[in-house]
C-alpha cells in the first residue's frame, strides 16, 4: 500500500547473526557502571559521562572547549535518569541524546551515532587438549559481550554450526587467514571481522591475540591479564576507537555541508518509512534530513552531509536494508532525421534506452 496514503505519520542483540539488518545500538545512551566501593554519586556520574562521550566522540576530546567544559562540569545537565541496579553500588545512567549531540556539535567534534558497523568475532579458545570455537556462555564469551555493550561495539558471534565448521577451521582462525575468514563471514551481516585466539596459561593468566579487519584497515594486538573482564574491555575499547576513526561524521567549522538528494524505492509501509527516517537521522548531528516528495513506494530526502561521497555511502551501508542502485533508465527522445536522408517507406530504427544523467549529488537506493 503506498506510503503517501499514510503520511501522517535495539540495540542489535549480541550474538544475533543472519537476521540482523542494521547494527543499531538502541541502548547506546545508557551506561551501566560496575560496583564502585565508597564512590559518591557525583563521581560515578562523571565516570558514566566519560564512557558516554568516548562512545560518541572517541578519546581525543578537548575538555577545554566551552560546550564540553560546561557538560563535564555538570553531567546532570545531559542526564535523563539515574538508577541504582543493585545494593552493591552498581548504577545505570541514561543520557539525553539530543543534548549530548548538541554539545558535541557546538564543540565541532566528529560524532558516531547509533548506527554502527557489525563486528563478527571468530574466537577459538585453546587449552592443553587443543582448541575449539569459543562458546558464548564461556567466561571469556560473557566478558566480551559485557565489554562490547559497555564500549558501544556491535559485536556478533557466528552460529558455529555445521555450515560454519565446513567453511572455516579453528587453525584458520588462529592463523588469521583473512581470505578464509572473509569467505566464511559472507552469510552474516557484518562490516568488520575479528579473529581471536583465547588461551589461559599455567599461571592462570588469560591471554588474547587478535586481528581486526574493517574496510581497508587491519589492526593486531595482544593482551594478558588475570581478569578476563579487563582483557575484554581493552580489546573492545581498541575496536570502538577504530570504528570511530572510520565512521564518525565531523562537524564543519562554518556549519556548512554538502547537499545530497537520496531517492529510495520500496518504502511501502509506514514502519519502513519510520525506520528509514531514523537511519538517516544518524548521518549528522547538525543537519537533519528533510522529506522532499512521496510517490507510491518511492520517497526522496534532501540531506546536508559534512563529508565526501565515499563517507556518505559508507554510512548508508551500515543499514543493510539500503541497497545501492543505478539511476533509473529512461528512453531517449527520438531525433528527427533530415528530410533529404529519408526514403519513402524506410523504417527508422528506434534509439536504445540510455542511462539518464543523474543530477549532481544524487544517490539512488532500494529498501529491502
Amino acid at each position: 500500500m503506498p506510503l503517501s496514503r499514510f503520511f501522517s505519520i535495539g540495540f542489535l542483540s549480541l550474538c544475533l547473526p543472519l537476521a540482523a539488518h542494521a547494527a543499531v545500538l538502541d541502548s547506546l545512551y545508557e551506561v551501566q557502571l560496575p560496583p564502585q566501593a565508597d564512590a559518591e554519586q557525583g563521581a560515578q556520574l562523571s565516570s558514566a559521562l566519560d564512557v558516554m562521550l568516548e562512545r560518541l566522540a572517541g578519546n581525543n576530546l578537548d575538555a577545554e572547549a566551552p560546550a564540553l567544559a560546561k557538560v563535564l562540569a555538570e553531567p546532570s545537565s545531559v542526564t535523563r535518569q539515574i538508577s541504582a541496579l543493585q545494593d552493591d553500588g552498581s548504577m545505570q545512567v541514561e543520557f539525553d541524546p539530543l543534548l549530548l549531540r548538541d554539545a558535541l556539535s557546538q564543540a565541532k567534534v566528529p560524532v558516531l551515532g547509533r548506527n554502527r558497523p557489525g563486528v563478527l568475532v571468530w574466537a577459538v579458545q585453546r587449552d592443553e587438549l587443543g582448541g575449539d570455537f569459543m562458546a558464548p556462555g564461556s567466561e571469556m564469551g560473557q566478558a566480551l559481550r559485557t565489554a562490547a555493550r559497555f564500549r558501544g561495539v556491535a559485536l556478533m558471534q557466528p552460529l558455529s554450526d555445521l555450515e560454519d565448521r565446513a567453511n572455516i577451521s579453528e587453525d584458520e582462525v588462529l592463523k588469521g587467514d583473512a581470505e578464509a575468514l572473509e569467505a566464511a563471514s559472507e552469510r552474516y551481516a557484518s562490516e568488520g571481522i575479528l579473529a581471536l585466539d583465547v588461551y589461559r596459561d599455567a599461571g592462570e593468566d588469560w591471554q588474547l591475540a587478535w586481528t581486526f579487519w574493517l574496510n581497508d584497515r587491519t589492526l593486531e594486538g595482544k593482551e594478558r591479564n588475570t581478569d578476563p573482564a579487563v582483557l575484554a574491555d581493552n580489546l573492545m575499547r581498541a575496536l570502538a576507537l577504530e570504528v570511530h576513526s572510520q565512521y564518525a561524521v565531523g562537524a564543519q567549522a562554518d556549519g556548512t555541508a554538502s547537499g545530497w538528494t537520496l531517492h529510495i524505492s520500496g518504502i511501502n509501509r509506514v514502519g519502513a518509512f519510520a525506520d528509514l527516517q531514523r537511519s538517516l537521522q544518524q548521518l549528522s548531528s547538525q543537519h537533519q534530513p528533510s522529506l522532499v516528495s512521496v510517490s507510491g513506494d518511492q520517497v526522496v530526502f534532501a540531506i546536508d552531509f559534512p563529508g565526501d561521497q565515499a563517507q556518505l555511502e559508507r554510512m548508508l551501508m551500515l543499514d543493510q536494508r539500503l541497497i545501492r542502485v543505478e539511476a533509473p533508465v529512461q528512453p531517449a527522445s527520438e531525433p528527427e532525421a533530415p528530410a533529404s536522408s529519408l526514403e519513402d517507406g524506410a523504417a527508422i530504427e528506434p534509439e536504445l534506452p540510455v542511462q539518464a544523467a543523474a543530477p549532481s549529488n544524487t544517490l539512488y537506493y532500494r529498501w529491502r
